[in-house]
């Protein structure tokens, strides 16, 4: 089981880092706010992450994957949402698109709102995740040192706004900064109420 990296950074694709290791090039898949951490980081770049190893199984064959983290204290939570039922490693590990103690604090709070607006979660998904993990995490969200949380939201965004936000990370907008600018536009011109509005705002400000 590989349990820690050390390596260059040799690229980035739309969901992994490429880390070259004594000469071996890994493809380590990564939470998408730890993608985003790394997008400008030049090609040589030295990277650490604490990683988890799995066998992805299909009818023919097993493939060794590996995902990466930040430090433990992310793969331990990682390890939770895994307990959540129906939840496999990389639809938990896209689910991680704010910091740990956002998402944490979120599921203690019983905030399904912010569990919606993050990839994959629907409905009945943040109701499971609500019902495994809600009492289980405070020790995440005390754990401010080891995440960077002002990407966090003030407040929980609004449907209208989780659907706008939603619109603008598939148009290719970063997510921190399309929450930044949903929340920027709102507070100017509180009277848009709907996604389509706030979207065409939010573009008429870049």
């Amino acid at each position: 089981m590989i349990r820690h990296m050390r390596g260059t950074l040799a690229g980035l694709s739309s969901e992994a880092a490429l880390v070259d290791v004594g000469g071996l090039t890994y493809e380590v898949y990564l939470p998408p706010h730890v993608r985003e951490r790394l997008e400008g980081q030049a090609t040589g770049t030295e990277v650490e992450l604490a990683t988890y190893h799995y066998l992805q199984s299909d009818p023919s064959k097993s493939i060794p994957v590996l995902l990466g983290f930040e430090n433990d204290l992310q793969r331990e939570f990682f390890e939770l949402l895994m307990d959540v039922p129906r939840f496999g490693p990389r639809a938990a590990l896209r689910t991680m698109a704010i910091p740990v103690p956002v998402y944490a604090k979120a599921i203690e709070l019983q905030d399904t709102r912010m569990l919606k607006s993050l990839p994959g979660v629907g409905p009945q998904k943040a109701k499971d995740i609500i019902a495994t993990l809600a009492g289980k995490l405070g020790k995440f969200i005390d754990a401010h040192e080891l995440e960077r949380v002002s990407e966090a939201p003030e407040r929980p965004l609004a449907e209208f706004e989780s659907d706008a936000l939603l619109v603008l990370t598939q148009l290719g907008m970063n997510r921190a900064e399309a929450m930044q600018m949903i929340r920027d536009v709102r507070e100017a011109q509180p009277e848009l109420k709907t996604p389509d509005d706030i979207v065409k705002a939010v573009f008429q400000r870049r």
